[in-house]
């Protein structure tokens, strides 16, 4: 092999690895994202606009990862409960003025979860 040659499958090792790091950072910040939601979740104090740039932020990534899958994810683990996935569904179609009749249309577009 030449210098070239050794060279190139260096730098081909090297990005893996940082391939494989960055998969595990990303999974270790996500994970410490969910424990900081389910600790915020808890929480009294925080305010309407804090609450809002969370629920926002939220939003703006099940609707990204959807798009990116190709089609709608699962939005909830099962320990939410109806009530709070409905408070939070009701808030949401409020927020764009949107009535049950657009959200039927919608509806209907998507798929059916188990």
């Amino acid at each position: 092999m030449s210098r070239s040659e050794v060279r190139l499958k260096a730098d081909t090792t090297s990005v893996e690895t940082k391939a494989d790091t960055t998969s595990v950072e990303t999974k270790a910040d996500t994970t410490a994202a969910v424990t900081m939601l389910e600790q915020l979740a808890g929480r009294a104090d925080l305010t309407e606009d804090e609450v809002r740039a969370i629920v926002s932020a939220a939003t703006r990534l099940y609707a990204n990862a959807s798009t990116q899958a190709g089609r709608e994810l699962p939005p909830l683990t099962s320990d939410v409960a109806t009530t709070d996935a409905i408070t939070l569904a009701c808030a949401l179609l409020r927020s764009q003025d949107l009535t049950p009749f657009d959200m039927a249309m919608w509806f209907s577009r998507g798929e059916r979860h188990a």
